[in-house]
């Protein structure tokens, strides 16, 4: 069996206030995690500390997010697949994800429609929860028992067997590990 991170973050943004006011949710950023450390840590967000644009495909780094954004606040949820599972997903991150990750746009479009639950496709194109979504919909490991492209961030955080194993500002858990 391996483990999995499904990260929940809000790095006081002010797109991530504006997602904050209009989905009334604390955390409205989701990344998967391949280990503990967060040393692999996957997601669709900004490509650059200090712009909201250009966005897209990112390989998430937990250290510089911390400073960057002090008072970062995350949640970190372990959860537990099959070996088949984590090399499934960890073969769609670097066949799919990240061998082209040039092509792949934040799905600026799509959020009023995620917003209204209203299945919208375009390709190449995701915010987090639906990038997280897909990749865990296609590796097998979850059924979300609807369409990807209607994912949200709160969506994670009544799995099944999912397991909430630290909650507090970010630096703290990069600290703790």
């Amino acid at each position: 069996m391996k483990k999995i991170y499904i990260i929940a973050t809000d790095n006081k943004t002010w797109i991530a206030k504006f997602f904050r006011i209009a989905v009334k949710e604390k955390f409205v950023h989701i990344s998967i995690a391949l280990d503990k450390k967060c040393k692999r840590v996957y997601s669709f967000g900004r490509k650059k500390a200090k712009w909201p644009l250009p966005a897209g495909f990112i390989n998430e780094d937990f250290e510089a997010i911390s400073k960057n954004y002090h008072g970062s606040l995350c949640r970190v949820y372990e959860l537990e697949i099959t070996n088949a599972q984590y090399y499934k997903l960890k073969n769609d991150l670097r066949n799919n994800y990240m061998k082209d990750a040039i092509k792949y746009r934040y799905n600026i479009r799509g959020l009023p429609f995620l917003g209204i639950n209203f299945v919208y496709h375009r390709k190449y194109h995701y915010v987090c929860s639906q990038f997280c979504g897909k990749i865990l919909i296609d590796s097998g490991i979850i059924d979300f028992k609807k369409d990807y492209s209607v994912i949200k961030p709160q969506d994670f955080f009544q799995l099944p067997n999912i397991k909430l194993i630290f909650e507090g500002k970010t630096v703290d858990y990069l600290r703790t590990i």
